[in-house]
């Protein structure tokens, strides 16, 4: 089923990149003249969760989405040197055997970057440069663009001022990096400070942990990081303290001091946690991480005098760990890019890859401020009605109100919806949502339970009414994307659901009328109707399944959960 297509083609004298990402969470993205009009991963599009490879049918998608043709394209940028595969699938890889072998040796990362750049032109790309000549691109000028330069090109030039900032990328691993300090000011990147993949904070604490707490590395982080509250680190953070810390002679870096990198720290940990409790371990891991980043940044702003913090990257999703980075008197604003993840990355690509040529063609750039992130494919009431007559429901669907969902919510009812375009990153943010009463703490288990087979300890996020987010969170501030946590007020325990059980914390979307008109008017009669205004919110998919995409998969995930109702756009399914 073809999505509805949202814009109106390129005129004489555009600028169209298309941005490539095929590995991990592979995706694309096209930036017309510095905003993006498309952008989608290709998980959404074959529900396989996190895909690494060619994303074939995202590269055809945000064509389609854009009504633009591949002959528009001006410029190709593919993020990253050497692809990033299935970290669920390392052990196949001979290229990550080789890194744990010889990792305690090179701390040296000029030698790190010349072996990639070697390894990156040997990188064999059939499928992707297949895909190309059958869109009749393959001719088109094709840039690569090192991994953590994509990162902080997603971060930096979607700032939301236009001060000069401070950039700062942290994740496991890309291109043998996995944390950089730069200086942004114009147009320009400088990039001041490097850490080398072999002293990862991300990978050798954190996804190590999570590996040795039976959990998937590389994935599963968020669960340590939403078991943290419930434990208490000081049994165990001093242990810790031995397998990384800031490089005392190299402030701006991390130091794994461990001699041992990734699974090759497995027999430290059994010998240092064993015996330890599960709470007890993620609380000490999550602590040291805060700990470990607030140095960090305290260190960078020290050294470059630069108050102003752009971040991204995967080790940015630590919500907790943003909210102290925020709070940090000397920092003066803090903007995370929400697709922090590699998943984000051919975004970061594309906008790289328009900045290098508006320099290169004496072209002066247009800057774009980040605003809603609703860059996906849309289905029109037609095609919905055409699935629905498919599956032989149509006179099931009937048409609702903000209104009516409003009051099946305050009466018990869990509802998807799928309407609108498909949100870009790893969170739902109304379009691919279930959402549900959060005054009842039953709705927790029933979602956990019957729905999402979720752990049961993990949180749900509240989309708040961005005109009651003083009402309801400490020190609050507009924060659209579920990418910043914030303490709550006492008058946040009306939405109970939507807190960590354990320090009532909140991950919110606040929500403003202008960006999701829809979504904003169910909450809106939601406190009509209880005078709570906030609603439960949670992805709309199952279990080890991405976030739904199509209404195939829609209506998959509804039939085969405990969801009382589905809503396509207007009209609502009951069971």
């Amino acid at each position: 089923m073809k999505s509805k297509q949202t814009t109106s083609g390129k005129s004489k004298g555009d600028i169209l990149v298309l941005g490539v990402h095929d590995g991990h969470n592979a995706g694309a993205a096209l930036i017309l003249n510095g905003a993006v009009i498309a952008a989608i991963n290709e998980e959404r599009l074959n529900n396989i969760k996190n895909y690494s490879g060619v994303p074939a049918l995202a590269i055809q998608k945000v064509f389609e989405i854009a009504r633009l043709k591949p002959e528009d394209v001006t410029l190709i940028a593919v993020g990253c040197y050497l692809r990033v595969g299935n970290p669920l699938q390392v052990e196949k890889n001979p290229i990550h055997t080789v890194q744990e072998l010889v990792a305690p040796h090179i701390h040296n990362t000029k030698i790190m970057k010349l072996a990639v750049k070697m390894l990156g032109k040997l990188r064999g790309r059939p499928g992707l440069y297949a895909l190309f000549e059958k869109l009749d691109i393959r001719k088109k000028p094709i840039i690569f663009v090192e991994h953590h330069q994509t990162h902080a090109a997603c971060a930096y030039y979607q700032r939301p001022w236009q001060d000069k900032s401070l950039i700062l990328t942290l994740d496991g691993m890309g291109d043998g990096i996995s944390a950089t300090v730069s200086v942004g000011e114009g147009n320009n990147i400088k990039r001041i400070s490097e850490t080398s993949f072999y002293d990862s904070l991300s990978n050798n604490l954190y996804s190590e942990i999570t590996g040795y707490l039976g959990l998937k590395r590389w994935e599963h982080e968020y669960k340590v990081m939403g078991l943290a509250p419930y434990g208490r680190s000081e049994y165990i953070i001093d242990e810790l303290r031995d397998i990384i810390r800031i490089n005392p002679k190299k402030p701006l870096e991390f130091e794994n001091i461990s001699g041992k990198y990734l699974k090759k720290l497995q027999p430290i940990y059994r010998k240092i946690l064993a015996e330890k409790r599960f709470d007890n371990i993620s609380a000490a891991t999550q602590e040291l991480h805060e700990q470990l980043v607030i140095e960090w940044v305290e260190n960078a702003i020290r050294e470059t005098n630069v108050n102003r913090v752009v971040c991204a990257g995967g080790s940015f999703l630590n919500v907790k760990a943003n909210k102290l980075i925020r709070e940090l008197p000397e920092v003066k604003g803090a903007f995370f890019y929400p697709a922090a993840d590699d998943g984000g990355t051919p975004v970061g690509a594309a906008l790289e890859g328009y900045y290098r040529y508006c320099k290169e063609s004496k072209i002066k750039p247009r800057k774009t401020k980040l605003r809603d992130l609703y860059y996906g494919q849309e289905f029109t009431e037609e095609q919905i009605s055409d699935f629905l007559k498919s599956k032989n429901i149509i006179k099931k669907a009937k048409r609702v109100s903000p209104k009516k969902i409003a009051k099946l919510l305050a009466n018990g009812k869990i509802i998807a919806r799928f309407s609108g375009r498909d949100e870009w990153g790893p969170r739902a943010l109304g379009n691919r949502s279930i959402m549900a009463d959060p005054r009842s703490l039953n709705n927790v288990r029933k979602i956990n339970q019957a729905i999402k087979q979720r752990d049961f300890w993990m949180p749900f996020a509240a989309s708040i009414l961005s005109e009651d987010m003083e009402r309801y969170l400490l020190n609050s501030k507009a924060s659209p994307y579920m990418i910043e946590a914030f303490d709550t007020k006492p008058a946040a325990r009306s939405f109970i659901a939507a807190l960590h059980p354990q320090d009532l914390s909140a991950r919110p979307q606040t929500v403003c009328k202008s960006w999701n008109p829809g979504w904003y008017a169910i909450i809106k009669e939601f406190k009509n109707e209880t005078g709570v205004g906030a609603i439960l919110n949670t992805s709309f998919n199952l279990h080890g399944y991405p976030i739904v995409g199509t209404p195939e998969a829609a209506y998959k995930t509804f039939m085969e959960s405990n969801l009382d109702g589905l809503l396509f756009n207007e009209r609502l399914i009951l069971k």
